[in-house]
């Protein structure tokens, strides 16, 4: 086993080409990535936290009745069962990474492998909704673990705990 399941690439009239992996080491998990010059979608829901960014395109994020504007670069957080659409154009190439988290991967334990200090403290702090974070740090460290999740071969990727413990803490209430 490659440690690592890749959907077939998929293109749209030109527009754009998507890519999709489910990684075996975190059942559950959808990895995807979409190139090209724009990139749409109607409302739509997930029972799983979404997390996007895109490095080419300003993002219009319709999220729970409201509006939100994504720079290139930052990260859109999306909390399990909400209504969302992302509309991105600009005009030029760009590259949408994103990934589907399991709310299971929410709730404090690693769903494969030991306990470990480094895990998500739990979904309750997703409560206020969709956030736009316009971080160069939470930008590269997201794009590194997006990249080492697609890995061939991989086993476990520690840095997913990390990431989503630390999205998770500045998502709690109150937050901008």
């Amino acid at each position: 086993m490659t440690g690592r399941e890749q959907a077939m690439a998929t293109e749209w009239d030109g527009y754009a080409t998507a890519q999709v992996w489910r990684p075996v080491s975190y059942p559950g998990l959808v990895l995807y990535r979409v190139s090209g010059r724009a990139n749409s979608q109607a409302l739509h829901v997930h029972d799983e936290l979404q997390l996007t960014l895109d490095a080419g395109h300003v993002q219009q994020v319709s999220c729970g009745g409201a509006r939100l504007t994504a720079l290139p670069g930052s990260l859109v957080v999306i909390p399990p069962g909400e209504v969302h659409a992302l509309r991105g154009e600009g005009g030029r190439p760009g590259v949408l990474c994103g990934m589907l988290v399991p709310a299971a991967f929410l709730g404090g334990s690693s769903p494969s492998g030991p306990e470990s200090e480094d895990e998500p403290p739990g979904e309750e702090l997703l409560l206020g909704g969709c956030a736009v974070l316009d971080d160069p740090e939470v930008a590269r460290d997201f794009v590194a673990l997006h990249r080492a999740l697609r890995a061939p071969g991989l086993e476990r990727e520690p840095r997913l705990w990390v990431l989503l413990a630390g999205l998770l803490s500045r998502l709690g209430p109150g937050r901008a």
